[in-house]
C-alpha cells in the first residue's frame, strides 16, 4: 500500500467536515468532532485559511473559502457536456422562470455542472457547480439513482451514508429505495423541502445509448410557489430531459457512423 501523509488526510478529512455543515463551525467543536488535537486543529485550520480554502468570521468560526468553489467549478468543467445541453439548461430556465440545473453522472457520481440563475434571485445557497453529495435528499440525484441496479444504489449510500438536512429528509434506506421506486414509475423526482427548508425542486433524468442515466435536469423553487407550479415544472423537465436524451443518442450516431 501506498504512504498517505497525514496531514494531508487530516485536512480533506477538515474540508469534508466544513463541506457538510450549514454554518461555520467553532474550533474546538470541530477538534472534538474530528478527534484531532486542539493545537493540531488550530494549525490545520490557520493553513487552510492563509490558502483561501477556509475562512474564520468574526466569531472565530470557520466555513469553507472560495478556493473550493474554485475547485468545484475546474470539475465540472473537465465534465464533457455536449453544447446542446447547455443550451437545454439555459432554455428550462428562461422557460420556468426558475433556478435550473444540469446535471452529469458517471455510475453513482452526479455532478453538477450547469446552474442557471434565474432573476427572481432564489438561489440554493448551497449547490454549486462540482456539488455532487446528497443525493438522497436532491432531486437531480434521485432521477438518477432511480435508474441504477438496486445493488449498486445499497453499495453507494453503504459508502456515502444519507444524512438528515432537514426534517423532511429521508435517511433509511428503505424509505429512499421507495422514493426511487415512485421516480422511476413517473419519470420525473422532486426534492420537497428535503435538501433545504424553504426550496423544493423537481428533476428528470436523460439517457445515453442503451438506456444508460447520463445525467438529469432539475429546477427549484421556493416552496410558497410549489404547489402552483408542480405541474407545469414537471411538464418543462421532462420536455428538457427527453430532448437531452435525443441530443445524446444524435451524437451517439453520429460518432457510431463515422
Amino acid at each position: 500500500m501506498a504512504e498517505l501523509l497525514g496531514t494531508v488526510r487530516r485536512a480533506t478529512r477538515v474540508l469534508d467536515y466544513l463541506a457538510a455543515r450549514n454554518e461555520p463551525v467553532p474550533i474546538k467543536r470541530l477538534a472534538q468532532e474530528l478527534e484531532l488535537n486542539l493545537s493540531t486543529a488550530y494549525h490545520l485550520m490557520n493553513t487552510l485559511a492563509c490558502e483561501g480554502y477556509a475562512v474564520r468570521d468574526a466569531d472565530g468560526r470557520y466555513r469553507l473559502g472560495s478556493k473550493v468553489a474554485l475547485l468545484g467549478d475546474a470539475y465540472a468543467r473537465a465534465w464533457p457536456v455536449e453544447p446542446a445541453l447547455r443550451a437545454l439548461v439555459a432554455e428550462l430556465g428562461a422557460r420556468t422562470s426558475e433556478n435550473a440545473y444540469l446535471a452529469m453522472a458517471n455510475g453513482t457520481d452526479v455532478v453538477i455542472t450547469d446552474i442557471v440563475e434565474s432573476q427572481q434571485r432564489v438561489r440554493v445557497h448551497a449547490l454549486h457547480r462540482g456539488y455532487s453529495s446528497d443525493l438522497h435528499a436532491r432531486a437531480l440525484g434521485k432521477a438518477v439513482l432511480a435508474f441504477l441496479d438496486e445493488a449498486v444504489v445499497r453499495r453507494y449510500f453503504a459508502d456515502h451514508p444519507p444524512r438528515r438536512l432537514t426534517a423532511r429528509t429521508v435517511v433509511s434506506i428503505d424509505g429512499i429505495l421507495s422514493e426511487l421506486e415512485r421516480v422511476r414509475r413517473r419519470g420525473s423526482s422532486e426534492d420537497v423541502e428535503e435538501f433545504c427548508e424553504g426550496v423544493c425542486c423537481v428533476g428528470a433524468p436523460f439517457f445515453a445509448a442503451g438506456g444508460r442515466p447520463a445525467g438529469s435536469l432539475s429546477v427549484s423553487m421556493p416552496s410558497f410557489r410549489f404547489r402552483a407550479r408542480r405541474v407545469a415544472a414537471r411538464e418543462a423537465v421532462l420536455q428538457a430531459a427527453n430532448a437531452a436524451t435525443a441530443a445524446l443518442q444524435s451524437v451517439d450516431r453520429r460518432v457510431r457512423n463515422g
